[in-house]
């Protein structure tokens, strides 16, 4: 950064110059100070030599007790030290607002920020490493009001969103849905959705989706949540596994929460035949032209990568 400002504040102010100029006004001594800077003597000696003919002025005076800066050379160490003091200040304001602008705030649903998008961010990451990400899990809902408002700088949510929040979506994939059983429970792993009825089950309150997209499985065969045995209700997908593993019954969870427990066996997958209740993932930014060079950076690797790269 510091080598782009300097060519872009020219090549006639000598930034480096009077820096240089500055050491050996302070140390009476041309030779120290081009030691102390690994330079020869003689360039160091050219650097104040082209100085002095770039302002039309002697700014030192040379003798063997070593050098004392002239009248001219007396204003040019005056105005030097406010330049680049202040040159030094720019810079430094420049850099933290380039941190706060790397500074990049994901939210997702809880599954999702838990199970699948640390190994995505993970990826992004070590493509971008002057970059910090952050993680947040939400609901559907606080993702798109973050967004909006700046809170966060992009969103992974279910399903699309309307055109009226005048945002950017990508259709990243689809969550895959499946329904679990204790490890050891005396169950077939293929049923039909009318024998669904039969079997104790646990619910999550928080997403809308499952809930919804088995409301329509179940009104196909003319039956609706309320005929199910549902023994209660908890709020995150961890609570879901957990009730399952104790055995306390049938659940849908997403198929990437379930990973380790399927590996510990502690929970089995059971098919429902010709039933589907996977759903779209979506991306959602504000638009990309109101977007840091960083966000965009994160926005297309992400889409790039896609959901191949989710845990």
């Amino acid at each position: 950064m510091v080598n782009l400002i300097t060519k872009l504040w020219g090549d006639n102010m000598h930034l480096e110059s009077l820096k240089y100029f500055r050491e050996v006004v302070s140390e009476k001594s041309i030779s120290k100070v081009a030691k102390k800077s690994h330079i020869s003597q003689s360039a160091l000696s050219q650097l104040i030599q082209k100085l002095e003919e770039d302002f039309g002025y002697k700014l030192l005076n040379r003798s063997n007790k070593g050098v004392e800066p002239t009248v001219m050379g007396e204003i040019v160490l005056k105005y030097s030290n406010n330049i680049i003091r202040n040159f030094d200040a720019m810079v430094e304001e420049l850099k933290t607002i380039e941190k706060q602008n790397n500074k990049i705030r994901i939210n997702g649903t809880w599954a999702l920020v838990t199970y699948s998008l640390p190994c995505v961010i993970y990826k992004i990451k070590k493509k971008y490493p002057n970059h910090q990400y952050e993680l947040i899990a939400g609901t559907r809902e606080d993702t798109i009001t973050d967004v909006q408002n700046d809170i966060c700088d992009f969103g992974v949510i279910d399903g699309t969103i309307s055109e009226d929040y005048d945002l950017f979506t990508y259709a990243m994939g689809k969550e895959k849905i499946v329904l679990i059983a204790p490890g050891k429970y005396n169950i077939p792993n293929k049923i039909n959705l009318e024998d669904l009825i039969k079997y104790d089950m646990i619910m999550c309150n928080r997403n809308n989706y499952i809930r919804d997209n088995l409301e329509k499985e179940l009104k196909k065969i003319g039956k609706s949540l309320d005929d199910l045995k549902i023994m209660f209700n908890v709020a995150t997908d961890g609570a879901v596994k957990l009730a399952v593993s104790n055995s306390y019954g049938l659940a849908f969870v997403p198929y990437e929460s379930i990973k380790h427990e399927l590996y510990e066996k502690t929970v089995k997958i059971i098919e429902i035949d010709n039933v589907s209740l996977d759903y779209d993932i979506y991306l959602i930014s504000k638009k990309f032209n109101k977007l840091s060079r960083a966000r965009k950076d994160s926005i297309e690797y992400f889409i790039e990568i896609g959901q191949k790269s989710f845990c």
